[in-house]
């Protein structure tokens, strides 16, 4: 895969970038969640997932990197990962807490959950080992929409496929940028997938 390419995936599709697709996803397609919850909602979930999974942790990344703590928002080196993991995990325990405070359906908490999930046992992996956040990220896409489907019936049928096809070409820009070895990548799908069915499951 060409560099320049490669590199412009793995912007576009960054992590923190994935909870605020997967909305999207959910909501722009004709679902059962398109008409059966009030825009008033909808339009506090996408605040709190947006401010708590993108707008805050890139200011904290940002923050970190005027610091030195890290080199950039790559954080290439295992060791730069753990503080941004931490905090990115505890702005997404407050919008757990936001979501559940504000009545809001009950399956994007489960989420929410699932993403909790996801990101410690990153932190845990990351202590040793060096795991792609990025797929991560993506696998925990690919599982809320299976999650969706399977347990509540949505028809996701296209938003599945064409997810599926971005985890590739995501995981294909990573390897070739030589960011992770094929196990990481496949690892780090797995973790983001499984942990967001297995909530939705409950």
């Amino acid at each position: 895969m060409n560099k320049k390419f490669a590199q412009f995936l793995s912007v576009v599709l960054h992590p923190v970038l994935m909870p605020t697709y997967a909305l999207l996803f959910i909501f722009q397609n004709s679902t059962f969640f398109s008409y059966s919850i009030p825009y008033h909602a909808k339009l506090a979930l996408f605040l709190v997932i947006i401010l708590n999974t993108l707008v805050f942790p890139v200011m904290v990344s940002f923050i970190l990197i005027k610091k030195g703590v890290i080199r950039s928002f790559e954080m290439e080196k295992r060791e730069e990962r753990l503080i941004p993991y931490a905090s990115n995990m505890l702005l997404m325990m407050v919008a757990a807490y936001l979501i559940h405070a504000l009545r809001l359906p009950q399956v994007f908490f489960q989420l929410i959950l699932g993403a909790i999930a996801s990101v410690a046992i990153a932190i845990i992996i990351n202590m040793k080992w060096k795991i792609s956040i990025h797929m991560i990220g993506v696998g925990a896409m690919v599982g809320t929409l299976f999650g969706l489907s399977t347990f509540l019936l949505v028809d996701l049928r296209f938003p599945i496929i064409f997810s599926l096809f971005i985890a590739g070409l995501l995981g294909s820009a990573r390897m070739s940028l030589g960011a992770h070895s094929p196990f990481q990548i496949y690892l780090g799908f797995g973790i983001g997938f499984v942990c967001e069915f297995l909530f939705l499951s409950l």
